[in-house]
């Protein structure tokens, strides 16, 4: 067998095991094995087990990711994630679909809190959906925001998808932190945009208005979320300062939500443990992914797929503007059935190599990889965020699908605009490190 079949073939497992409800850790494992197997034979499988995944695990630079996710989970367990939705409302909910402004800007907050997507988007569905039916928004609108605006997670710093491009990628993470502001500011104003739109065409999304909050009622609203706006402003100065490294920003937030959550009052010993649980089920997920992706790193270098595929485009004459758009394609047809983690696992290994090699900045990669992932947990039929809003919010999936695509819209033009216009991802890590 060729390389070529040998790779498809690899692929080809990889998504039956998908197709057939295994996880997706484990089925990367089957197929990474399988494709050794078929490239070199059974000789190496027995190291590459025993050494690679731990060895790939066993990085300084994605600890942040369990530490990052325990902060969230700490200060979810103190309630300061609906403290935050509570000062977007006190200031917006008074506007025209304010509350879908405040939505927005509660995401935008969440998202420098959270650095996942899904655990975002569960948040906002709990506390900002039984607002929106109150003054009686549109339901499928209402959903379809809550799915769009948890995305914001995956591109404002501190971003798990950003962390773990740059371990997969060997890439600065502090850079691609700095890289992820502007982009996830866009794509917040974005949003604010179409829903200035969408509620504008069609008024009855958003037919009645909160009244305005008081000038005390907003001091008040903020009064008690001050310490977490002091930690993650404190977080954002320190990581772009230099003051400490985006490692070690996860380990002082985390500790100090336990701390704000201890004195506050609003973290007893139950609560830490509980976090502790929800924290420790979710980075052992995350973390056996990563592992088990070595093994597919491993049958992609035995296999030399890269090195082919980058001969076979040098003879093909295609401009490099033409192979970034069809490994964009490639992605977005990829998030129709995986989720982010998953799909830049199974591409970075073949398609960084490639790009990089065409003269593409790794940094501004990075954006734009995560970004087109992002789009993917919107859309059918996998659209992960579509799913836990759903089951937040008891709405049938396929109406909240029939809503998110203005806002789908919304992210090709802005994915377009991030790689028609480089320096909006990379002013702002060539100011901070030259």
């Amino acid at each position: 067998m060729t390389a070529i079949s040998v790779a498809l073939l690899g692929f080809g497992l990889l998504m039956f095991f998908l197709l057939l409800g295994l996880p997706v850790a484990f089925s990367i494992l089957m197929a990474g094995v399988a494709g050794i197997w078929l490239t070199v034979g059974s000789g190496p499988i027995a190291g590459v087990l025993a050494h690679t995944p731990y060895e790939h695990v066993a990085s300084y630079t994605l600890s942040s990711v369990p530490l990052f996710i325990l902060m969230a989970e700490l200060l979810s367990a103190g309630r300061f994630t609906s403290d935050l939705f509570n000062i977007s409302h006190r200031f917006l909910g008074h506007l025209k679909g304010g509350i879908s402004y405040a939505t927005v800007a509660g995401g935008v907050l969440l998202a420098a809190m959270s650095g996942s997507s899904t655990a975002a988007a569960s948040t906002l569905a709990s506390v900002a959906f039984p607002e929106m039916r109150r003054y009686n928004y549109d339901p499928r609108f209402s959903a379809a925001l809550l799915s769009i605006v948890g995305t914001l997670a995956i591109m404002i710093p501190p971003s798990i998808g950003l962390i773990l491009y740059g371990v997969f990628t060997e890439t600065s993470v502090g850079r691609l932190l700095l890289a992820g502001l502007i982009p996830g500011a866009l794509t917040a104003l974005g949003f604010a945009v179409t829903i200035f739109i969408l509620v504008r065409r069609n008024p009855d999304y958003a037919p009645q208005t909160a009244t305005r909050a008081t000038a005390r009622e907003r001091w008040q609203s903020i009064a008690t979320a001050w310490p977490v706006i002091l930690l993650l402003a404190g977080m954002v100065f320190a990581l772009y300062s230099g003051i400490i490294t985006a490692t070690e920003v996860g380990a002082v937030g985390a500790f100090a939500a336990l701390v704000i959550g201890i004195m506050m009052g609003r973290v007893g010993v139950s609560g830490v443990w509980a976090a502790a649980v929800r924290a420790t089920r979710a980075s052992a997920m995350i973390l056996t992914i990563v592992g088990f992706s070595a093994v597919i790193g491993v049958f992609m270098a035995l296999n030399g797929t890269t090195n082919l595929l980058l001969n076979i485009i040098a003879e093909s004459g295609l401009p490099n503007w033409a192979v970034l758009g069809l490994v964009l394609l490639l992605l977005l047809v990829l998030g129709f059935f995986l989720d982010q983690l998953a799909i830049l696992i199974l591409t970075l290994p073949v398609v960084f190599p490639l790009m990089t090699q065409l003269g593409y900045d790794p940094v501004w990669l990075g954006v734009i990889f995560v970004k087109t992932a992002e789009i993917g947990l919107i859309t059918p039929p996998m659209g992960m965020n579509v799913f836990v809003v759903a089951g937040v919010t008891r709405m049938p999936v396929t109406e909240v699908f029939k809503g998110i695509w203005p806002f789908v819209v919304t992210e090709l033009v802005i994915l377009v605009l991030l790689v028609l216009l480089p320096q909006l991802a990379l002013w702002f890590p060539r100011v901070m490190y030259g």
